[in-house]
């Protein structure tokens, strides 16, 4: 795979001048932004721009007025230290704990279910074999039965082939209670008005906003922003769960707590090369049994555009394969066995892309995110084995635990992400201002 600049741009295509324009185009954005053009590894320093470890990391919380810098810069940050004072979040590392914490089997959450892992992403039709988005079938689980399902999604002694279980609710499932009550794990998280005060003041920052119980946002992002974030969420699941590549029109500070996640990248002007040209129609998952599962028409939501690629994958393989007339980053032997190939549909531009960035967040790291960057994500879980005293066998409650913050993105971001159209001929990096 070629290394630097030079060899990055100078692959020649007579087929879409246009196309290897934008890319040439979205190198030198990179290169002005400080954004490697690749990572041999994750978070490692070897990438084309010769510079600092990319993502950048900070070893403390930022104050308030740092953010707000990081923020204008828009590149991800690998943040240590932004749960100092969450003392009950030390018991979450005990899935025990929050089986007690979340009560009996009358509290019960909304969970994902799907037969792969793969909620919200594209599958292929088993009986019409045509390309839909496909929704997860909901269920509700009390704590004690969602950590079961984890269990057996975790031994490796047999093959597993039931439904894959992820708590993934989103739209501020902590604190709103539409799909279940999650307000003990809100409680944990909240950080008392003397700590608040405390940490303020080491961090050059305001108190900011608060309820009774204490906050649960992010002092110092808060005070940045302006406003509290618009919603904060828990996710609990193994690692067979993945979330398909899209982007989210928020600033989002994502902190794991257990396990570790795996985000795979794309800045925000690269979007014209990730293919998702195509409305497909939306279907959801309905399962009878753990093993069975079947694709319905959801007739309440439109179709939809999404995209088609998965970068974790080669772009040689079956999925991206449609996408492809060749690839401009690799060896030249992978390209001609591309090149000739049957013709790939007019919607081909993934082999213009170039390398995606992967960056792993470990536990007591946050990720602030941008709005607008594009990422997959994958996940690996931890382990705690424990003895299950009703039957004397071994079972692993291992899980990776998330939370996360979106908090609304400014107008004049807003602005700016517009502006971060290749296409339109337009980069809001090419600014000199």
């Amino acid at each position: 795979m070629p290394t630097d600049a030079n060899s990055l741009s100078q692959s020649e295509d007579p087929n879409d001048p246009f196309l290897l324009l934008l890319r040439q185009r979205a190198i030198d954005s990179r290169q002005k932004a400080g954004i490697p053009l690749l990572l041999d590894t994750v978070n490692d320093n070897s990438n084309g721009c010769n510079g600092p470890q990319w993502p950048p990391r900070l070893d403390a919380s930022p104050t308030a007025e740092q953010f707000a810098q990081i923020i204008e810069r828009h590149v991800p940050v690998l943040i240590h230290g932004c749960m100092q004072g969450r003392t009950a979040l030390a018991q979450w590392r005990d899935s025990r704990y929050l089986i007690d914490r979340m009560g009996g089997k009358d509290n019960r959450v909304t969970v994902a279910l799907t037969p792969n892992g793969r909620a919200d992403d594209l599958v292929t039709h088993p009986e019409t074999g045509k390309t839909v988005f496909a929704l997860p079938c909901e269920d509700q689980m009390s704590f004690s039965e969602l950590f079961e399902q984890f269990a057996r999604q975790n031994e490796t002694s047999t093959s597993y082939t039931g439904w894959i279980a992820y708590l993934q609710s989103q739209n501020s499932n902590l604190s709103v209670r539409e799909y279940g009550d999650l307000s003990p794990l809100l409680s944990d998280l909240c950080i008392s008005h003397e700590q608040t005060d405390s940490l303020s003041k080491e961090q050059g920052s305001t108190g900011g906003t608060s309820s009774g119980r204490g906050r649960s946002d992010i002092a110092w992002a808060t005070e940045a922003i302006g406003y509290p974030p618009e919603a904060t969420n828990i996710w609990i699941g193994t690692s067979a769960s993945r979330t398909s590549m899209h982007r989210d029109h928020y600033e989002n500070l994502f902190t794991v707590v257990r396990g570790w996640k795996e985000f795979t990248v794309f800045p925000p002007w690269e979007g014209c090369f990730l293919c998702d040209d195509v409305e497909v129609p939306v279907y959801r998952y309905k399962a009878s049994s753990p093993s069975n599962f079947q694709l319905e028409k959801d007739s309440d939501t439109p179709n939809t555009r999404w995209i088609a690629i998965d970068p974790t994958q080669p772009k040689h393989s079956s999925r991206n394969r449609p996408y492809m007339h060749r690839d401009l980053n690799t060896d030249s032997d992978v390209a001609s066995s591309l090149e000739s190939s049957p013709s790939p549909s007019s919607v081909a531009k993934y082999g213009y892309a170039l390398p995606p960035l992967r960056i792993r967040v470990h536990e007591g790291e946050t990720l602030y995110l941008p709005s607008g960057w594009f990422h997959h994500v994958s996940q690996q879980q931890d382990s705690q084995i424990i003895t299950d005293h009703s039957t004397g066998h071994q079972k692993d409650l291992g899980v990776c635990l998330c939370l996360n913050w979106w908090y609304e993105i400014s107008d004049d971001m807003a602005l700016r992400l517009a502006d971060m159209d290749l296409e339109a001929g337009v980069s809001d990096l090419d600014d000199d201002s």
